[in-house]
C-alpha cells in the first residue's frame, strides 16, 4: 500500500491530463457529429466518457512490475516489485571480495541477499557453499590478509564472479566490496559498483547461459554508497544495455526492488522508470557506436 500512496500523485497528474485530452476528443467528435446532423444518443456519449475515464485511470495506476524491450534486441528489462528470493531464476548475489558466508554475530547479515540464500539453500550446511565457492575460485588472483583469524584471508578482486549451482538453482555470488576482520565495508565506492557490474556482465557473457538474470540494488546495504538507489538503479540498467552491444548475455534482466524500500528510502519509481524505457529505446543505438563508456570493458 505505501508503494501506491507514494506514487499516486505523478498518476493523478497523469490520469488528469489524460482525461482532459479525452474530453477534448469527445466534445470534438461530438462537434463533428452535429455539423453532419447525426443524431447520437447523449448516452452513448456518457457511457463512452466514464469507460474511456476509467480506462485512462487503469493504465495510469501504479504497477509492480515493468517491462521493456531494448531496440532492435531479442533482451528485456524487466522492473520488479518484490523479493528476489521468489524468483525462479538465476540471481545475482552481491558478496564480499573475501567471500565470507560467516553468519555469526551478524557478520553477514540475514536481512542481504546473500544471508537470505544461504538460509534457504545452505542452512546447516554453510560447508557445502564454502566448498563450492573455493572450487569455483581456484586460479583465481588473490591477496592474502594477515589480520583475518574469524574470517577467509584470501582477497579477490572488485568484480570476481562465481558460479554456484544448489537444489537446481544458480547462483552468481559477485565480490562488489571490500571488508575489514569485522565485515564492515571499507572505502566504498560508486567505483566498486561500476567495476563490479562490468565484470559480471563479463563473467556471464563468457560463462553463463543466455538465461534470465535477476539481480538486487547492489551495493546499498552494508556497503553503504552514499548514491541514491535511483543512481544506483540506472548504473545497473545502463550497464547491462552497455554490455549487450556486441554479444548477448542475457534474455532477460530483472531487476528487484523490495517494496519496504520505496518508502523508506523515497526511490522516484516514476524516474527509473521513464530512464529504463530511454535506455532501452534511444540509448542502445548511441552504444553501438561507442568504443567505451560506463560498464564496459
Amino acid at each position: 500500500m505505501d508503494y501506491f500512496i507514494k506514487n499516486l500523485w505523478p498518476v493523478i497528474k497523469r490520469d488528469i491530463i489524460s482525461i482532459l485530452a479525452y474530453l477534448g476528443t469527445i466534445v470534438t467528435v461530438n462537434e463533428v457529429f452535429d455539423l453532419f446532423k447525426i443524431d447520437i444518443p447523449q448516452i452513448i456519449f456518457a457511457i463512452t466518457l466514464i469507460v474511456g475515464i476509467l480506462v485512462i485511470i487503469i493504465a495510469n495506476w501504479p504497477k509492480k512490475e515493468y517491462v521493456f524491450n531494448i531496440k532492435n534486441r531479442d533482451i528485456k528489462i524487466r522492473l520488479k516489485i518484490g523479493n528476489i528470493l521468489k524468483e525462479k531464476t538465476a540471481i545475482i548475489v552481491p558478496t564480499n571480495s573475501t567471500f565470507d558466508t560467516n553468519m555469526e554475530n551478524d557478520f553477514i547479515s540475514i536481512h542481504s541477499v546473500q544471508g537470505q540464500v544461504q538460509e534457504k539453500y545452505f542452512k546447516n550446511n554453510i560447508n557445502t557453499l564454502d566448498y563450492l565457492m573455493e572450487k569455483e575460485l581456484e586460479n583465481r588472483q588473490f591477496t592474502e590478509l594477515t589480520d583475518r583469524d574469524k574470517s577467509k584471508n584470501k582477497k579477490y578482486e572488485i568484480g570476481t564472479t562465481i558460479e554456484i549451482n544448489q537444489n537446481g538453482r544458480r547462483f552468481y555470488f559477485l565480490a562488489d566490496s571490500d571488508i575489514n576482520s569485522k565485515g564492515k565495508a571499507i572505502n566504498p565506492s560508486t567505483m566498486n559498483i561500476t567495476d563490479s557490474l562490468s565484470r559480471l556482465w563479463q563473467y556471464i557473457g563468457e560463462y553463463g547461459h543466455v538465461e534470465p538474470i535477476a539481480i538486487p540494488i547492489i551495493g546499498t546495504g552494508r556497503m553503504g554508497i552514499v548514491k541514491s538507489r535511483e543512481e544506483i538503479l540506472k548504473y545497473i540498467i545502463f550497464s547491462f544495455v552497455a554490455n549487450n552491444t556486441t554479444k548477448k548475455i542475457a534474455t532477460e534482466l530483472i531487476i528487484y526492488i523490495r517494496k519496504e524500500d520505496i518508502k523508506k528510502y523515497n526511490i522516484n519509481m516514476n524516474e527509473i522508470v521513464e530512464y529504463m524505457k530511454y535506455t532501452c529505446k534511444y540509448q542502445y543505438e548511441k552504444l553501438d557506436n561507442m568504443s567505451s563508456g560506463i560498464g564496459i570493458e
